[in-house]
C-alpha cells in the first residue's frame, strides 16, 4: 500500500468519523459497559441506536413523500400551462378566422361599393387594410 492510498483511506476514514462520530462512540460505550457491566448497560445503548435508526427511516421517508409531491405538482403545472397554450392557440384560431370572415365582408362591400371607380377602390383597400395596387 502506497502512502497516496493510506493517506487517501485515513482521509476518508476520518470524514467518515466525523460524520458519524457516535458510532464508534457508542462501539466503546458499548464495549466498555459489557466488560465491566455484565451487559445491563448496553441496554440503553441498543435502544438509543434504534432510535436512531428510525428516525434516520422517517427523515428519508419524509424526504422521498416531498420529492414525489414535488413531481407530482410540477407535471400538474406542466399539464395546466399545456392545456392553457392549447385553449389559447384555440381561441386564436377562432378570432383569426373570424376576422379573416370580416376581412373578407368589408373587401366585399368595398368592391362592390366602388366597382365602377377603380382608383377609389385601391385608396379605400389601401386605407382599411393597408393593401397596395401595383400595376
Amino acid at each position: 500500500m502506497s502512502c497516496l492510498a493510506l493517506k487517501t483511506f485515513l482521509g476518508k476514514a476520518w470524514a467518515w468519523t466525523k460524520n458519524h462520530w457516535y458510532v464508534p462512540m457508542l462501539f466503546f460505550v458499548a464495549t466498555f459497559l459489557l466488560v465491566f457491566a455484565k451487559g445491563s448497560g448496553v441496554e440503553p445503548i441498543l435502544e438509543l441506536m434504534d432510535r436512531s435508526r428510525k428516525n434516520y427511516e422517517d427523515r428519508v421517508r419524509t424526504l422521498e413523500e416531498n420529492h414525489e409531491n414535488e413531481i407530482r405538482r410540477t407535471e400538474e403545472v406542466r399539464d395546466k400551462y399545456n392545456e392553457t397554450i392549447r385553449e389559447i392557440e384555440r381561441q386564436h384560431n377562432e378570432s383569426a378566422s373570424s376576422l379573416d370572415g370580416k376581412k373578407r365582408k368589408r373587401i366585399k362591400a368595398l368592391v362592390e361599393n366602388f366597382h365602377q371607380d377603380p382608383g377609389s377602390l385601391n385608396e379605400a383597400l389601401e386605407r382599411e387594410f393597408g393593401f397596395t395596387n401595383v400595376e
